[in-house]
């Protein structure tokens, strides 16, 4: 355990709201000591949001957080990175075509209590829905009706609200895992942090440590359990991430 701990983070992958955004006080704690780092030491900054790429560019703007080198959107169906472009392009050919929204909206017109989601937050490969205090039962009759409908898809659920109907095969997990691949990186060399559901399939990448920080809902404590590659901070949002990071070895321990 200890190996892991001092195994060099090369590469750190966040998502934004209630993690490292949230309150503006730990999000310029997080930024000084960001900054802090010399080159040699910071790793590579990945934020890995539910928010599409120009809404994260407009909200990160609006924060006393860091620019990012990577983003990741849309529950990880879209990546920008300003210093190799082409992997925009790249990856948005690996998932395919998309969605027919229309044909999803078909199959799931008489679920009881669902609503779409605004355009802001709907794209060719995520359709995004209110759907509040779903059980699995629920979920799992979504899955036949798209299934029926020949609609290969992933299902994410989180925050007892919101379902994101994303390609098979396709989460925030699988984004990065690709970005991983495209940067000559293990798992091993990341660290992830999150709050919620649709964070989990970070964490879920083998070799991944992960931070999950103290406001995080029960849905994503519960899957992170009690594992030794996964750090339950104290600490609220981007306060936790820098507990996180610290126990990582990316930040010294305070004296």
């Amino acid at each position: 355990m200890d190996g892991r701990r001092l195994r060099r983070v090369r590469l750190f992958c966040s998502d934004i709201d209630g993690t490292l955004a949230g309150n503006r006080d730990a999000e310029a704690r997080f930024c000084q000591a960001w900054q802090s780092l010399g080159p040699d030491d910071r790793p590579l900054l990945v934020l890995n949001s539910g928010r599409l790429i120009e809404d994260q560019k407009a909200f990160v703007a609006t924060t006393a957080l860091p620019k990012p080198d990577i983003y990741i959107g849309g529950v990880g169906t879209m990546l920008d990175h300003e210093k190799e472009p082409s992997h925009a392009g790249l990856y948005a050919r690996s998932i395919g075509a998309g969605f027919d929204r229309e044909r999803i909206a078909k199959a799931l017109f008489d679920i009881s209590d669902i609503t779409m989601q605004p355009d802001a937050y709907q794209h060719a490969q995520k359709s995004s829905w209110y759907l509040h205090d779903a059980d699995t039962a629920l979920l799992s009759t979504i899955e036949e009706r798209l299934a029926s409908a020949g609609i290969a898809a992933r299902l994410v659920y989180s925050s007892n609200r919101d379902l994101d109907i994303l390609p098979e095969g396709i989460d925030k997990g699988a984004a990065l895992s690709w970005l991983c691949r495209q940067l000559g990186l293990s798992h091993d060399d990341v660290v992830v942090a999150g709050d919620t559901n649709n964070d989990r399939s970070m964490f879920e990448l083998p070799g991944v440590r992960g931070i999950v920080v103290g406001n995080a809902l029960a849905e994503l404590k519960a899957i992170a359990g009690d594992g030794t590659d996964v750090y339950h901070a104290e600490a609220h949002s981007a306060d936790g991430v820098l507990e996180g990071l610290t126990h990582w070895g990316v930040f010294r321990k305070s004296p």
